[in-house]
């Protein structure tokens, strides 16, 4: 029948096993005064954005009513919670493959990654996949915020690959509402001198308006996504190694191994006798 051990038998039995329990820490401490040695440090940067101000038209207008065209706002396409589409399509396109591709046109950029990998990466797809896993989005509560985090060996390039996604893919949507207005209002232009009918030509008129003022959004020299609410900046210090991490854990699995080892030798000379 088993005996139950007591609080006082497992004291007694740390206090016999304290010679293996200090070897073994001791052991572990230098082990993880080597792997502190020999790591690689990294820095945290992190930088705050949140959907811009601003209207911008989208493809709503075609399905509102014309009485009412008169009368709507100039606007950006919206989700439930009130933040703008062209916001959710930053935060993806920041990380993808034409972003990616226009970042492989920096060597510097690449050189830098590359720094921290293996095997390079010579494609925008790597690139791309690279991105994914090392650029963390998270919310900021309930809130269409988000903080993006980078961490690298370098600090300050780990501010300045937030800077630059932030750059490229703010500029790539600008970019793409632009040629997207100009088309529309190419349209709306050639279907306004076509038309006679002057309802038709005051709704024409007012869509043309909304297209133009699309096209005014676009061209001011201000971020048209996603603003910056709280620039990119680098921890201070090295997020990892965690030293004092490290070596709390480094110090408790020696321990527990060294009183493990004498168990195993104290339960081992006992069952000979």
């Amino acid at each position: 029948m088993n005996e139950e051990v007591s609080l006082a038998d497992l004291l007694k039995s740390f206090w016999r096993a304290k010679f293996y329990m200090i070897f073994c820490a001791l052991i572990a401490l230098i082990v993880a005064a080597i792997f502190i040695s020999v790591s690689v440090a990294e820095y945290r940067a992190t930088m705050i954005v949140a959907p811009a101000d601003g209207y911008a038209l989208g493809d709503y207008a075609s399905s509102v009513d014309n009485s009412r065209i008169a009368a709507l706002p100039f606007w950006r396409p919206k989700d439930s919670e009130g933040a703008s589409t062209d916001f959710y399509r930053f935060i993806y396109t920041m990380r993808g493959t034409q972003a990616a591709k226009i970042l492989m046109q920096d060597q510097a950029v690449v050189s830098r990654v590359n720094e921290m990998l293996k095997e390079p990466i010579n494609t925008p797809e790597e690139l791309s996949l690279y991105l994914n896993r090392n650029i963390q989005i998270d919310p900021l509560g309930a809130t269409p915020l988000r903080r993006l985090i980078y961490k690298h060996q370098n600090a300050e390039f780990s501010v300045a690959l937030l800077r630059k996604l932030h750059l490229v893919a703010d500029q790539m949507i600008r970019r793409d509402r632009r040629r997207q207005s100009q088309s529309r209002i190419e349209y709306l232009e050639n279907s306004l001198r076509k038309t006679t009918n002057p309802d038709h030509r005051k709704g024409i008129t007012n869509l043309l308006m909304q297209q133009e003022h699309v096209q005014m959004l676009a061209n001011l020299d201000e971020a048209y996504a996603a603003i910056v609410v709280e620039p990119a900046s680098a921890s201070p210090r090295p997020v990892w190694p965690n030293d004092v991490l490290i070596y709390t854990v480094a110090a408790l699995l020696g321990l527990l191994l060294g009183f493990l080892i004498w168990s195993l030798r104290w339960s081992g000379r006992h069952s000979k006798r």
